[in-house]
């Protein structure tokens, strides 16, 4: 069986987990047309990744817990502010169109590019808007339908911009633990980081220290894909090993 197939029934049974909650082996058996050792592979292989737990006949989603409205996600408030301090060093004059995706980090970096020289900025996030809304910056948004709690709008259509290249992008993540790149927790963001990163000349993901202890749903992208990374110091040394294989990391 081709590697390509694997994969992609592997995303299908994931996007379907997503969707119910529970899958029986014996209904995968009968969906995808392979064998029940087959399924158990691919419940194997998704059970790794954190996306779902295995249970007798059967597999569960794995679902991080609510995640509390984006302005409510101050605990680490000082963290974030350092590493979105950091995050400026990047933003030149020569970057004039930037991207911004959606987060409490992304909005506190939004508020720190408020007295910048005059950018045109892209984002999904109401939050970071709402930080540039009456600043003299040019402001586009992505649309799409409206998540009160991640304050973002989520867009799995077509694209809105579809001839825009962006000089950079400043992406977040929700857990990455026992992933190889940064991770979302819905399909239909993880689909539109992906759309982002392509027309990005220099991709940069922010993280705080929690994500490495948490799981998420969806992988985005590998590190080999991203151009900087920004986090705190003290993350665990085999994924600073991992991100510095792959990308530049900063820790602050």
């Amino acid at each position: 069986m081709k590697a390509a197939e694997i994969a992609q029934r592997r995303k299908e049974i994931t996007e379907l987990l997503y969707q119910q909650n529970e899958l029986k082996v014996h209904e995968l058996v009968k969906k995808f047309h392979v064998s029940d050792e087959t399924i158990r592979k691919d419940l194997a292989y998704l059970a790794e990744e954190g996306i779902l737990e295995k249970q007798h006949g059967k597999a569960t989603l794995v679902r991080e817990k609510e995640l509390a409205p984006v302005f409510q996600r101050t605990a680490q408030f000082l963290e974030k502010d350092k590493l979105t301090q950091a995050s400026l060093s990047f933003i030149s004059a020569e970057e004039y169109t930037i991207g911004l995706d959606q987060g409490s980090t992304l909005a506190l970096l939004a508020k720190k590019i408020v007295p910048l020289e005059k950018k045109q900025i892209f984002t999904s996030s109401l939050a970071a808007i709402s930080q540039l809304a009456s600043s003299h910056h040019k402001l586009f948004c992505f649309g799409g339908e409206y998540s009160p709690a991640d304050m973002a709008f989520r867009n799995n259509g077509s694209e809105m911009y579809p001839d825009i290249q962006f000089d950079l992008c400043f992406f977040g993540s929700s857990g990455v633990k026992n992933r190889k790149g940064f991770c979302t927790s819905s399909l239909i963001d993880a689909e539109a980081k992906r759309r982002m990163l392509k027309k990005s000349t220099k991709k940069i993901v922010l993280l705080d220290h929690t994500k490495f202890e948490k799981t998420s749903l969806v992988q985005v992208a590998p590190w080999s894909e991203i151009d900087i990374v920004i986090t705190s110091k003290g993350l665990p040394l085999d994924y600073e090993r991992m991100i510095r294989a792959y990308a530049k990391l900063i820790l602050v």
